[in-house]
């Protein structure tokens, strides 16, 4: 899961990411109710509640889990497997990632 934030100055989109899986360990992790972040395109200092913070799922791991998919495919061919495996594995991996990232986006700090 990645946090995403905009700029103030040049409304562009910038990332964190963070392995909390709600904003209450997001909080403890970074230790402030606000993030003073750099921005990655123009450098100025972005400065923003966490509330303010939206998770969206990792896409590194929603192609991980297609690549597995893919494998196993090929893998267990011969054993009659292939439609359960090919379609449970990549469908399980997104729907944790859409349950982690509904979790973050729910919960709210005071």
């Amino acid at each position: 899961m990645k946090l995403s934030y905009y700029c103030s100055s040049c409304k562009k989109e910038n990332y964190l990411k963070t392995s909390a899986p709600d904003r209450y360990a997001f909080l403890q992790e970074y230790g402030k109710n606000e993030i003073n972040e750099r921005c990655k395109h123009c450098g100025n200092h972005t400065k923003r509640h966490i509330n303010r913070l939206h998770a969206e799922p990792n896409k590194f791991i929603l192609i991980g889990g297609a690549l597995i998919a893919i494998i196993g495919t090929i893998l267990l061919w011969d054993f009659g497997f292939v439609s359960t495996l090919s379609g449970a594995v990549p469908i399980g991996i997104w729907m944790d990632q859409n349950k982690k990232t509904s979790l973050f986006n729910r919960s709210m700090v005071k």
